[in-house]
């Protein structure tokens, strides 16, 4: 009956610690024709560099190749702290962009992805993302 247990109790924290491990994050948002997909390999993100993947697409789903990107990590105003912020500028990549961010304290975070091209408003995605 101990063995049982033991196995039982080695299967449930394997469970457990699988449960917390990474399993990266991926989300979409349309806005005004352009669709913004934002990706991360590991998630939650670590405190500290962390690489994502932004692939902008036309109305018809293309890849758009010709915009610039920036991204501006912040952490929404709390009470009695200071505002804390991040920006980075989306470096072309195959068919999309990359760019590092550096969240400074667990907790949870926004990603304001902006999209500017040439003779067209800039798109915004907002996307909710957690650090740990």
């Amino acid at each position: 009956m101990k063995k049982v247990y033991g196995a039982l109790i080695v299967v449930v924290l394997a469970g457990i610690l699988a449960a917390g491990c990474s399993k990266g994050y991926e989300a979409k948002q349309t806005v005004e024709g352009t669709t913004v997909a934002l990706s991360a390999k590991a998630y939650p993100l670590v405190l500290g560099e962390n690489a994502l993947a932004i692939k902008v697409m036309d109305a018809s789903g293309k890849p758009v190749k010709d915009a610039q990107v920036s991204v501006r990590l912040f952490m929404p105003p709390m009470p009695g702290m200071a505002p804390m912020e991040y920006t980075s500028q989306g470096t072309a990549q195959g068919d999309g962009y990359t760019c590092s961010v550096n969240p400074a304290m667990a907790g949870g975070w926004k990603a304001e992805v902006t999209v500017a091209r040439t003779g067209q408003a800039p798109a915004l995605a907002l996307f909710n993302l957690d650090a740990r």
